[in-house]
């Protein structure tokens, strides 16, 4: 038996090499193929191996009659529709750890360009100019090192800002204190890095959370010789804000290596000169394509051959059979970890995973491994999926315990997935009425009944009259519709557990104005959309 592998963009020869010296393997290897004839060549390939230039469609997925993986050389799969994928039996997978040192490296000569002005003295001097007071730098040695973000990228940089005996400031929600002190970083909250950082780089995911966090109000609490870096994902910082603090000399300067839009139509940094900016060369090294060609070649051997799925972004590693047993108990078990995800705002120490009923006699690690995903996923730099989720909680000093219990419960399979922070904790049960009937029931003492799909406000209020209201009232003012709600308390008098429904997003500065009212204890905005 042979397996067609078509890869359709441009590969590393040695990437190549394994594949077509593996027997049982027919590689074939067509860079630059259009959308019509990729779906033409894709037909009867068994996997296909992409790059970034690639679009992988809904149409072109459903011609492909023997498809079964697809496999991204790289980390971002923004480029495949992941659902329709899964929809259709096919497996999608990355290769993470190829081009970490790459990026991080980068964000290093970035820091150096910014520090000693060498793109600007290169490009005087092409033109002749001899000026030295211009070009006049700082040194790295005894700098503060903000790094928002402590994943492969993040760490990488740190170790490399470490040996210029740079200070390091870090803020990662899922690295714990002593794991940070471990490698050198002093772990502070983000106001207290702006305020104090000389250089900031920031490694994380774009999200609807992460979107803008660097803008004109936390440009205020910066020292004016502040120095940004973005070697993350576009979007993270508010470019217009960031280009306007740099012209006026607000900061000493900015180098972005991705933007919103790439390649940016309108950037806003061409014309300012203390702004370095880079085409997205993060991964642009010979040795980190080497590297993830060769991770995905490997990948997609033990895929074929041994049924390893390794790095999967789209399912766990289940068999058919097995994967349609438990789907609704998969997307259970994501929905959990993505809700207390939102929630959680410090350092997360532990997380306790308790199953109840007949799930029990299920295989529930691969249930653990979906709740650690949904933790995990909407923070950290990297992307999370279903096989590296233990070790990065376990990087981060997570301690994960997973319990089956016998004590019989109202209802027939219980999960219950608890965080523990410093002080706080929070702890969030679900179960499944019927097929594909998913509930909420349970959090932190309250008992409600609520179906996880959507965008919610959640607050936890005092047993007052009138704090509904006051809730309504803000949420109807800003044209926030309320679809829904569900009440929860302990007993009179004492605290009620509020959950809104609510149809859109609710922008942070809404939010503020719910907490600071008396009669708010806490609220956070969950999102569920998928």
């Amino acid at each position: 038996m042979s397996f067609k592998i078509l890869i359709s963009d441009s590969f590393s020869e040695s990437g190549r090499k394994i594949l077509e010296e593996k027997k049982g393997f027919d590689c074939i290897y067509k860079p630059g193929l259009t959308p019509d004839e990729l779906k033409k060549e894709i037909k009867d390939a068994d996997g296909l191996i992409i790059r970034s230039a690639s679009t992988v469609t809904e149409d072109i997925i459903k011609s492909a009659k023997n498809l079964k993986l697809v496999a991204r050389a790289g980390v971002g799969t923004d480029n495949v529709d992941r659902k329709a994928a899964t929809e259709n039996g096919v497996i999608v997978m990355n290769a993470p750890s190829g081009n970490s040192i790459s990026t991080a490296e980068h964000a290093m000569a970035l820091i150096f360009s910014l520090a000693r002005n060498i793109p600007q003295a290169y490009s005087a001097m092409k033109n002749g100019k001899w000026d030295k007071k211009r070009f006049s730098g700082v040194q790295l040695y005894g700098k503060k090192m903000g790094i928002i973000g402590l994943g492969r990228i993040g760490s990488e940089l740190a170790k490399r800002c470490y040996s210029c005996g740079m200070e390091l400031l870090g803020n990662d929600p899922f690295m714990s204190t002593e794991q940070a002190e471990a490698i050198g970083i002093k772990m502070l909250d983000l106001e207290t890095i702006y305020k104090e950082a000389d250089f900031i780089s920031v490694h994380v995911p774009l999200t609807d959370k992460t979107k803008d966090m660097i803008g004109k109000k936390e440009i205020e609490m910066m020292k004016k010789t502040t120095m940004l870096i973005n070697c993350a994902r576009g979007g993270v910082y508010n470019e217009q804000a960031i280009a306007e603090a740099v012209k006026t000399g607000r900061l000493a300067g900015a180098a972005f290596d991705v933007y919103p839009k790439e390649p940016p139509a309108e950037n806003p940094f061409m014309d300012i000169e203390n702004i370095i900016t880079t085409p997205h060369l993060g991964a642009s090294t010979g040795e980190a394509q080497e590297s993830v060609a060769i991770e995905t070649s490997n990948e997609v051997i033990d895929f074929f051959e041994k049924g390893v799925i390794k790095n999967p972004v789209n399912i766990p590693s289940l068999d058919a059979k097995l994967m349609n047993e438990m789907k609704s108990y998969l997307k259970l078990s994501e929905k959990l970890g993505i809700f207390l995800s939102k929630l959680a705002k410090k350092s997360i120490k532990e997380i306790i995973i308790t199953y109840s009923g007949e799930i029990t006699s299920k295989p529930v690690y691969f249930l653990t491994q979906t709740i650690l995903k949904g933790i995990l996923d909407p923070i950290l730099s990297e992307k999370v999926n279903f096989v590296n989720a233990p070790i990065l909680a376990k990087a981060r000093g997570i301690n994960v315990i997973e319990k089956k219990e016998t004590i019989e419960r109202d209802f027939t399979d219980l999960i219950s997935v608890k965080i523990v922070m410093d002080k706080d904790s929070y702890e969030l049960w679900g179960t499944i009425y019927g097929e594909d009937d998913i509930r909420f029931v349970y959090l932190n003492g309250f008992h409600f009944d609520l179906v996880p799909e959507g965008t919610f406000l959640v607050v936890h209020n005092t047993d007052v009259p009138g704090a509904v209201g006051i809730i309504g009232t803000i949420l109807g003012n800003e044209k926030i519709n309320i679809a829904s709600m569900k009440l929860g308390r302990k007993e009179k008098g004492s605290t009620v557990l509020t959950i809104l429904s609510i149809d859109g997003a609710i922008p942070e500065s809404i939010l503020e104005k719910i907490t600071s009212c008396e009669c708010i204890i806490d609220a956070a905005v969950v999102s569920l959309e998928n």
